[in-house]
């Protein structure tokens, strides 16, 4: 195995890690409980979770399942990931054309060095604060698009070297608010900040004291009310990248609906 290959190893081992971590956490799990629920002792599955070991398929399944959840397993392109559609990208244009003149924002940045192919959806800094602000259309399945959310968190807060706050950014839709109030525990224990509270820290500035969530409203489709343009793919070196450079804002809008 190549050094290369190594590091992407350890790489993906720290993420597996962390992965297992918050979903023993979610479940109310100690690591000894779930050691015992799968036949292993807590001393590997510590170093499971430490990414000092490299748990084989098999009993990352058995982990899984013990844990309430499901092993995913993804391949991506080379050319990495970027925002899924127009109507994402709407919803962007929704929180940078609040944003203050003092806040920059960058669309598609990634969490970390490559070979890793994920990309934060919106980024903000505030002066105060960075903020990292996933954006969804439609839930699907609430815990999944969150842990993913807070795996992207923890892998840019690493890079940065500082603490970095999650918006977890959701389209406003009958369907959406159902599936909130279905799960209203979980996410009120994930997100302490309301979504009228993280709009007028947004809006202003401020520090967020907690993670949000933040219900959007899209901007209308017209290109001339859009301030968001599709990041153009470029060729750097033989591999394809994304621009991530600040997002222009555009004449203010009125704030969305909260």
């Amino acid at each position: 195995m190549s050094t290369e290959d190594d590091r992407r190893t350890a790489r993906l081992a720290r993420r597996l890690g962390m992965e297992l971590r918050l979903a023993r956490a979610a479940s109310g799990w100690s690591q000894r409980q779930l050691a015992g629920a799968t036949g292993i002792t807590q001393a590997y599955l510590s170093k499971v979770e430490r990414a000092d070991a490299v748990a084989s398929i098999p009993l990352l399944v058995r982990l899984a399942h013990a844990a309430g959840s499901e092993l995913s397993v993804r391949l991506y392109p080379g050319h990495g990931i970027g925002l899924r559609d127009a109507g994402q990208l709407r919803l962007a244009a929704a929180i940078t054309a609040l944003l203050p003149a003092s806040s920059t924002s960058r669309l598609e940045v990634p969490v970390a060095p490559p070979p890793d192919r994920r990309a934060a959806d919106l980024v903000v800094e505030t002066g105060e604060q960075t903020l990292v602000v996933e954006i969804e259309r439609r839930l699907v399945d609430l815990q999944e698009q969150l842990r993913r959310a807070q795996l992207k968190r923890a892998a840019l807060a690493e890079r940065l070297g500082r603490p970095v706050a999650l918006v977890f950014g959701l389209s406003d839709t009958r369907g959406n608010r159902a599936l909130v109030a279905w799960h209203a525990p979980l996410v009120g224990s994930a997100f302490p900040v309301r979504s009228a509270a993280a709009w007028a820290a947004i809006r202003d500035g401020r520090r967020l004291e907690g993670d949000a969530l933040l219900w959007i409203r899209p901007l209308p489709a017209e290109p001339s009310r859009t301030s968001v343009n599709r990041p153009q793919r470029s060729d750097v070196e033989g591999q394809s990248r994304l621009d991530v450079s600040p997002v222009r804002r555009g004449s203010r809008q009125r704030e969305p609906v909260l």
